[in-house]
Order: C-alpha cells, then sequence, then structure tokens
C-alpha cells in the first residue's frame, strides 16, 4: 500500500508532555486541538454523533437495497462541501453524470423550499437526467438548457458554489486502495485541508494480483481504510454490502451481517444502518391499519449500531424524498416499536 504521512505529523511517537504542550498552544492560537468535526447536515444525527463526522474515523453504512445508503452518504457529502469544505467521492456503483443529475434535484428542491414552494414544483432529477441525455440541436450549453426546468438554473447556481470542492472519481476493478490514498492526499495538498471521503463502495475495493477469499481481502481494505483516515486526519464514509444469505433469512439487518469480516464492526468507529420503515415496523402498528404500511414506506430508519464517541443503539427516521435525490432534512426519533427481526422479506 502507498506508504500515507499526515502533513501534520512527522514523528508519531510524542509523550503526554508534548501532547499537552501542542494542545495548550493551539489553544492560545485558536485552533482546534481535537478532533475536526464535519456536520452531516441532519441535524439529530449529527447531536448523536457529537457534531457529525469526525476526522480520523472510519464511518460504515449499510443497509438492505433500496433503503437510500447511496442518497444519504452523498447528501452528507453535498452538506459538507456546501459548507465550505472539501470532499471526494469514489464511485464504484455510478457514473459521475449520475451523481451530479441526483446534486441537481437535490438543489432544485432545495431551491423551491427557499422560496416557500412545495419540492413537486420543481424540477426532479427524471428530468435533469433527460437534458443530460438528449441532443441540443441549438448547442446552447447547460445553462441555458437547464433554464427551461422549473429551478433549473437556481440549482445549477448553487451547485457552482461548490463544484470546485466536490470531486468524483469514477472508480472500476482496477481503483485500489493504493490509488484513493494517492486521490486523497493530492486533493489535500491542493486544498489545505483533508477532505471528506466516501467509497460506495467498500466491497468493490480490489486487491489484483493477490490471492485471498472475500474474507481476508476485506479484512484487508477496511484496515487500510481505517489507516488512511488516522493518517490524513480525514473521515472515511465507506458504504458497506449486505450479506445476501441473511438478507434472504427474513431477520432485520445489523452489523453482523455487513458482507466480508469481523474487521467491518472492529475497525469502525460508526456503524449505522440503513431500513426502510415498513420492513422492520412492529406488526402491532399495522394490525389495524394495513394502508399505514404506505406511510411508513416513505421513511427510512437509522439505527446507530456502534458510535465511538457518542451513545449507540439509537433509532432515529428520516423522511425519503428519493425523486430528488435526498431525504428531507430533519430527523427525528423513531416512537413506534421497531422489531428484532424483519416482517417483509425481499
Amino acid at each position: 500500500m502507498t506508504e500515507l504521512r499526515s502533513p501534520h505529523r512527522t514523528d508519531r511517537r510524542r509523550s503526554v508532555r508534548t501532547l499537552l504542550d501542542e494542545t495548550d498552544d493551539a489553544l492560545r492560537h485558536g485552533d482546534r486541538p481535537g478532533a475536526v468535526v464535519w456536520p452531516t447536515g441532519f441535524d439529530l444525527l449529527d447531536s448523536t454523533l457529537n457534531g457529525g463526522l469526525r476526522s480520523g474515523e472510519l464511518v460504515l453504512l449499510g443497509g438492505s437495497e433500496g433503503s437510500g445508503k447511496t442518497t444519504l452518504a452523498v447528501q452528507m457529502i453535498r452538506n459538507a462541501v456546501s459548507r465550505g469544505r472539501h470532499a471526494v467521492i469514489f464511485s464504484f456503483e455510478h457514473e459521475a453524470q449520475t451523481v451530479v443529475q441526483r446534486l441537481l434535484g437535490l438543489e432544485a428542491a432545495c431551491a423551491a423550499e427557499a422560496s416557500d414552494q412545495p419540492v413537486s414544483s420543481a424540477a426532479n432529477v427524471h428530468a435533469f437526467r433527460a437534458v443530460f441525455e438528449a441532443e441540443d440541436p441549438h448547442r446552447h450549453g447547460l445553462a441555458e438548457a437547464l433554464g427551461q426546468l422549473a429551478y433549473g438554473r437556481a440549482a445549477l447556481s448553487m451547485m457552482d458554489a461548490y463544484a470546485e470542492r466536490l470531486h468524483i472519481h469514477e472508480s472500476n476493478s482496477q481503483t485500489t486502495v493504493e490509488e484513493i490514498a494517492d486521490v486523497v492526499m493530492a486533493i489535500a495538498e491542493e486544498a489545505g485541508e483533508p477532505p471528506v471521503v466516501l467509497v460506495d463502495y467498500l466491497q468493490k475495493i480490489p486487491r489484483p494480483g493477490v490471492q485471498e477469499d472475500e474474507v481476508s481481502r476485506i479484512t484487508v481494505i477496511t484496515e487500510s481504510l481505517k489507516d488512511l483516515a488516522m493518517e490524513l486526519e480525514c473521515p472515511v464514509v465507506a458504504i458497506s454490502a449486505a450479506d445476501r444469505e441473511s438478507l434472504s433469512s427474513g431477520h432485520r439487518m445489523r452489523t453482523r451481517d455487513l458482507r466480508g469480516s469481523s474487521a467491518l464492526a472492529y475497525e469502525a468507529d460508526v456503524v449505522l444502518i440503513l431500513a426502510s420503515k415498513d420492513n422492520i415496523i412492529s406488526r402491532e402498528h399495522l394490525v389495524y391499519d394495513l394502508g399505514a404500511i404506505k406511510i411508513y414506506r416513505r421513511w427510512s430508519v437509522i439505527t446507530v449500531e456502534k458510535n465511538r464517541h457518542g451513545t449507540g443503539s439509537i433509532e432515529l427516521e428520516v423522511q425519503k424524498n428519493f425523486e430528488y435525490g435526498r431525504f428531507y432534512p430533519t430527523v427525528r426519533v423513531v416512537s413506534e416499536r421497531l422489531i428484532e427481526e424483519r416482517i417483509f422479506t425481499t
């Protein structure tokens, strides 16, 4: 693996006296001596995580198919860069243009809300995708093409404000941890600060030329991502696939169901499991009102299974707005009883 070397630490061994003196000096200069925090932009999730994503931490985001893992992660990244930070997305699942289209849909929805108009009045992701995929015989360019969509020009303007700080890497079967580290270090050097890193998703990172089983490969990959987070003092958010057998068995997804090795749970500082609420709501909430399932289907539950610097085993919920490439930003605590085993299997 590429040797990682933090721009802030040249000597890995320091006495407690040195640490105290460095902390005192940082405070006297108005600097932050502890971890740097990147808010996710989801208020209650941030308070649960003691402010948000922390430098040096590996955050795993798992969940069943269709629960919104990529949507949530990209939205957190967008919220970070819109506050002036830098970020990079390593996308093994989607082309860069697809991510951009989702972001435009998100920004259009936000622009409508800022104008006190219903979200439905804005162009959605499908409308932006149609612009990207259509031929423009008049060659008017992007701004004019998006200007034909409701809040399209506003969405582009909002993206322009952070476009230089957000990087998308179209990753593939040749994108190793070494390449990820090189890209992150290059961005950190250019930006003067480490970026928040999103890997979508962890199990797709290869180790070419190495003969090993999947468990061993994922163990090394997970440990390497944790090392990268610590050495470059940045948060690394890694989406993790679920073990297919565990999902088909009809039980509620937990950390143990993430595909690969026990290193996923051991190395991660934070583990978030995302599930569609209709799959994990207790049957007692449905027995007298079967139509309620339609309401629960609009929500995803974020279970904070591990939180090294805060409280774990917390159930939060966010409302889906997938046609605009996002969740609504307000988070609330789940008030209903959830089950340990899933009612509905996929």
